[in-house]
């Protein structure tokens, strides 16, 4: 076939050479998968080429998928190998685990069939990757996007756009499929791709081009970096902090995260941010958060992993009741919020274990619950807070909700665990999910003290909840009606004209 698009992704596939040693191709059933499958058919010669499906089973019609698969393989000669995983009870947000289970999937496969393992992901997709980190985590990583080769991981179309691959595949009669969750603006991903993007087209028609050669020069320019660093550090896992002070600030905080890395296996983005507390500290040590601490002993900086917290029980403390004539009946006991929130506490310590989760306060209600479920938890957390505005002083939920105070740190990367004093509507935690869903945390779920199903506006689900109560006005326990009663101890109904 002489077709130009035909030809120029043939072109470019063979020039990266990632499909030279044959390869194992995941494949949606989406345009840009089946162009690569098609493609490395065509360039891969003798080298064996097979591919994965991973049927989510999140649509009902999701058999479809599997069958339009089956029917291209065929046509193609490939071997297709199909997964079909559930999710269960498994925690983390939708998105997160599908692409876990995904790309476990296309490891262990590719493993046994002995070939590198090929992600279709295109120009338009690295465009979009490093356009949603540069806002949600600003930093020299969100500038780098994807690259080519990871591992066993290729991605052979990264210089290949999405308009490429839909060309590439209605010049071949290669019919392909529309996964409806890229529509819309659900996800962050979709708002970039059916926003930002095409606003970024319209003031430069190679706007995607230019964003991707972008990352490519700064990776180039981050091996550098990287280069000097090793320079600095000379093999060693420890550096003279003189020798930080006098280094570039640029520099340092590159050394700072390098150790902080190396020390977790993970990433820490939040490590150089900490280099004027580290330059000041003699001796002590210092979270440098994401797992990673670090020493300063005799003028040597070193950085290890933040040890487990041991929980330290304490007396009760002694609270005065209060008399009101609006403060109804008791709903929740002293006593019976207590066994809960220790309850609580240790099964998130259970599952998240080795996870340093970011526990996000929903001010101000919150912050009783939070504070006494955080003392219940045994193992590494950090704290941060939002406040949102929804109530006002009224007994029932307006339905507009709007951020008052935000997060002070990223989340990108991390496992957060949204805590409520109460989900009554549903309203307020669907819009925070939204939000923070957005900015691509690891995993994200919700810790509620009471729940009122009765109420319920929209669909949601908290992973833990404390208790479900009946359709009353809830104050105490940091609940309150007008800022008032948020002291009480115990959970009561407010008495409101009819109760």
């Amino acid at each position: 076939m002489n077709d130009p698009v035909v030809d120029r992704v043939r072109a470019h596939v063979r020039t990266t050479g990632l499909l030279d040693a044959g390869v194992l191709v995941l494949l949606s059933g989406g345009r840009d998968s089946v162009c690569l499958l098609d493609v490395s058919v065509a360039v891969a010669g003798a080298a064996r080429v097979a591919a994965l499906h991973v049927d989510h089973g999140l649509r009902p019609d999701s058999a479809d998928d599997v069958a339009h698969c089956e029917r291209l393989c065929a046509t193609l000669g490939v071997e297709l190998a199909v997964e079909r995983p559930r999710r269960g009870d498994t925690p983390g947000n939708l998105q997160a685990w599908a692409r876990e289970v995904r790309y476990a999937a296309g490891a262990r496969h590719a493993e046994a069939a002995g070939l590198p393992l090929a992600a279709a992901h295109t120009a338009t997709d690295q465009a979009e990757t490093v356009l949603y980190r540069l806002a949600a985590s600003p930093g020299r990583r969100a500038l780098l996007g994807m690259e080519q080769r990871s591992g066993r991981l290729v991605r052979p179309l990264l210089g290949i756009t999405r308009e490429e691959t839909g060309a590439y595949c209605t010049a071949r009669g290669q019919a392909f499929l529309d996964d409806p969750g890229n529509d819309g603006d659900r996800f962050a991903r979709g708002r970039v791709r059916h926003g930002l993007v095409p606003a970024l087209r319209a003031l430069h028609p190679a706007a995607e081009r230019n964003v991707v050669r972008t990352a490519d020069l700064l990776r180039e320019e981050a091996e550098v970096l990287d280069a000097v660093v090793d320079e600095l550090l000379d093999g060693r896992a420890t550096v003279d902090v003189d020798r930080l002070r006098r280094a570039p600030g640029a520099l340092a905080r590159l050394v700072v995260r390098r150790l902080a890395e190396d020390a977790t296996g993970g990433l820490c983005p939040r490590a150089p941010g900490r280099l004027d507390e580290l330059l000041a500290l003699r001796d002590g040590a210092l979270d440098l958060g994401d797992g990673a601490r670090a020493h300063v002993r005799g003028g040597v900086l070193s950085v290890g992993r933040t040890p487990p917290l041991t929980p330290r029980p304490g007396p009760a403390p002694i609270l005065r009741a209060m008399r009101d004539p609006l403060i109804g009946e008791i709903l929740v006991q002293p006593d019976a919020l207590a066994q809960r929130v220790r309850a609580l506490g240790e099964e998130i310590s259970r599952d998240y274990e080795g996870r340093d989760p970011l526990l996000v306060g929903v001010l101000k209600g919150a912050v009783f619950f939070l504070a006494d479920l955080m003392r219940k938890i045994d193992i590494p957390c950090e704290v941060d807070f939002m406040a949102v505005a929804s109530y006002g002083s009224a007994t029932d939920s307006s339905g507009v909700v709007r951020i008052i105070k935000d997060l002070d740190r990223a989340i990108e990367g991390r496992h957060v665990l949204i805590v409520e004093d109460i989900v009554d509507s549903g309203l307020t935690l669907q819009y925070l999910l939204r939000n923070l869903g957005a900015r691509d945390p690891a995993s994200l779920e919700v810790c509620a003290l009471l729940t009122k199903p009765e109420r319920r506006k929209v669909e949601l689900e908290a992973r833990y909840v404390g208790f479900e109560i009946p359709d009353r006005f809830a104050i105490g326990y940091g609940l309150d009606h007008a800022e008032r009663y948020r002291n009480l101890p115990y959970v009561a109904s407010l008495v409101t004209t009819g109760t």
